[in-house]
Parts: structure tokens; C-alpha cells; sequence
């Protein structure tokens, strides 16, 4: 039965292949699992909810399945889900796309082993813990295992978690060896890498996987003030255990520094991490903005960018090339940094 409806808005979908509109690929075939909700993503602007109020348990697939038609049909004639306009993730081209599930993102659970003082979660969720345990809103994994026998995941699918972090909720092992029994085209993992995982290490070595780590810093002393845990030396060590479980996986794992104004945001920690990051050998790094103080449902109604910030980005695009380093800040980053504070279509309506 389910391979029927896919086949069927397969069809709807392909039906105007030629016709170029404005959408986005999480639209198209997109699953965030939330702490309370399931919808297409997991942007700020917060995307199409399919359930809300969720607790676990069976989904009606049709259901969800009626509502991505409309809305692509609705994207056909120009017309934008609320929640996604000025959204970074839109594009405007000529899509194409079989019905089936290939973007899945995973934030159903908010516990972690450090205390980032940035954190997005800082009001509701469990920190500094050293033991993995289960979601305290529900697991996804049987939700999962329930697509892929109705076929309606695709072998190519994208698969994110974010957490809480990975090592600490008892799903991920099982999810990540449940993804590659099955294909996947792609893994993407976020992780303070306080404690090894064994499925990330796994994750990395059997399929095109990659993840990012927010390391913020090159010393002990000032990873502690930010993630409120004596744990850089572990992290350190970690970070070269995975850089070294596979020939390309340094080439797969980014670096990331998160600017905390007072703690951080100077070049010489900058110079410092630059140099770390070198020294393990991964070959990826990017600056973010802290969210905190530019997404605006976070209390902030018209936040700027502090002058010292193009300075220290200025020196981290020089330093990076010159250390032969990458760098690939995200979209929503630049923007900030473009605009001088929060990009207009990233505030709240």
C-alpha cells in the first residue's frame, strides 16, 4: 500500500519537471523529529509542521504525505509556507524529486555531556552528564525502522543528527548501524566529542559521512569557561582518534568556534584553535555567530554586529588559507556579518 502512495506523489511532484519554482529540498522530502513535533525541518524559521504535540508512537504517513502536496503545489504557484519565508535554505530551480524521505534530522532528545554557555537549549534541557540514557521525550528509532519497512525511505537519504549530544542518548548506535544496514547517501553528525562514539568512529569509516564539533577555543582554560567542563584533553584526543579511523576522514570534519563576547572573541584564542585544529590534522573549520544573540526568537529584537567581529572573521579567512585550511562558514553567518546584525528575513513575522 505505502508503495502506492509513493508512486503515487512521486508522479505529482515529476508532474512539472520543466517548470521552475521556489521550494527547498526539506520540502520536498524532508523529516525533522523534534522534542514535540515532526515537520519538514529544523531551520529557525521553523518550517511546515506535519504533528505537532507528539509523544512517540505511529504516524499517519498519508496524512503527512497530503500536507507535502499541498505545499509543493501551493510553491508551484508562488505561494510560501509562512514559517519559511526568508528562509537561507530556499532555491529557486526546476525540481525533481521521487516522493520518497531523503532528508531526515534528528533533535528529539536535549541532554548533554558539557554546559555550552551558548547553548540553544540552555532552558529545558540536561547538562554534564557521563552516562548515555533515553530520550526523556521519546524514541525515535522504532518510528525509523517502521519507514523503511513501508519503503518509504530513500537509499540516498540524508541523515542528521544534533542533539543533546550523540554519545549520550542510547538510540544512536542502533539508528547509525540501522541507516547503513539499509544505504545511506550521506550521515552528518554533531558532536562535543567529550565521549568517543563508537557508531560516529563506525559512521565514518562505512559511509560518506561527516561531522562538526564545536571546539571554540585552543586552550584548556578557555574551554572551560565556555563549556563549564575540564574535558579539552579528552576532546583533543578524540577529535584524533576519528581524524585518523579512515584515510578521508580529516577531510570530513569541521572544526567549528563559536564567537562568546568575552570569552573567545579575541584573535590570539582564534590563532590558537587555527593552529590545534592544524595540529590534529582535519582539514575543515568555520566561525559561527552565537544564535543566542542573533536568532531573534531569542529574546533579542535588533542585535548588531560588535565592530571587533569583521576583525577577527577578517583574520580567520587569512589565517585559514595560509594554514591551508577550509573554511566553510554557513550561509546564515555571512549574512549576519553582511547585514550587521540579524538578516531581515530571518526575524520573526
Amino acid at each position: 500500500m505505502f508503495e502506492k502512495i509513493t508512486e503515487k506523489f512521486s508522479r505529482v511532484f515529476n508532474k512539472e519537471k520543466n517548470q521552475e519554482y521556489t521550494s527547498c529540498r526539506h520540502l520536498h522530502g524532508g523529516m525533522t523529529f523534534e522534542f514535540n513535533s515532526v515537520r519538514t525541518c529544523c531551520s529557525n524559521k521553523r518550517g511546515v509542521t506535519f504533528v505537532s504535540d507528539y509523544k512517540g508512537g505511529p504516524i499517519d504517513l498519508k496524512e503527512i504525505a497530503k500536507k507535502r502536496k499541498i505545499v509543493i503545489e501551493d510553491c508551484k504557484k508562488g505561494i510560501l509556507p509562512e514559517n519559511c519565508k526568508g528562509c537561507v535554505e530556499l532555491e529557486t530551480k526546476k525540481w525533481d524529486h521521487d516522493g520518497l524521505i531523503d532528508e531526515i534530522y534528528f533533535l528529539h532528545w536535549d541532554h548533554c555531556n558539557c554546559g555550552c554557555v551558548y547553548c540553544l537549549q540552555r532552558e529545558h534541557g540536561e547538562f554534564l552528564l557521563t552516562e548515555s540514557k533515553k530520550s526523556r521525550h521519546y524514541d525515535v528509532y522504532p518510528i525509523i525502522s517502521a519507514l523503511y519497512d513501508k519503503k518509504m525511505i530513500s537509499k540516498n537519504v540524508h541523515v542528521e543528527l544534533i542533539g543533546g549530544d550523540l554519545a549520550m542518548l542510547d538510540e544512536t548506535n542502533p539508528l547509525i548501524d540501522l541507516f547503513v544496514s539499509h544505504g545511506v547517501g550521506r550521515m552528518s553528525f554533531h558532536s562535543s566529542a567529550i565521549d568517543f562514539c563508537t557508531g560516529l568512529e563506525k559512521a565514518l569509516r562505512e559511509t560518506n559521512a561527516d561531522f562538526d564539533f564545536a571546539l571554540d577555543c585552543g586552550c584548556s582554560e578557555t574551554y572551560r569557561k565556555i563549556k563549564q567542563t575540564d574535558s579539552f584533553d579528552k576532546v583533543v584526543a578524540n577529535l584524533t582518534r576519528y581524524a585518523s579511523c579512515h584515510e578521508t576522514a580529516p577531510s570530513r570534519m569541521v572544526s567549528k568556534y563559536i564567537l562568546v563576547d568575552g570569552l573567545n572573541d579575541n584573535i590570539e584564542e582564534v590563532e590558537r584553535w587555527l593552529q590545534l585544529t592544524k595540529k590534529i590534522g582535519i582539514m575543515n573549520c568555520k566561525i559561527d555567530v552565537n544564535f543566542r544573540r542573533f536568532f531573534s526568537e531569542c529574546g533579542h529584537s535588533n542585535p548588531t554586529v560588535p565592530e571587533h567581529y569583521y576583525e577577527i572573521f577578517d583574520y580567520f579567512y587569512r589565517r585559514a588559507k595560509e594554514l591551508g585550511l577550509y573554511e566553510c562558514c554557513w550561509e546564515f553567518t555571512k549574512q549576519v556579518m553582511e547585514c550587521g546584525g540579524t538578516p531581515e528575513g530571518y526575524k520573526n513575522n
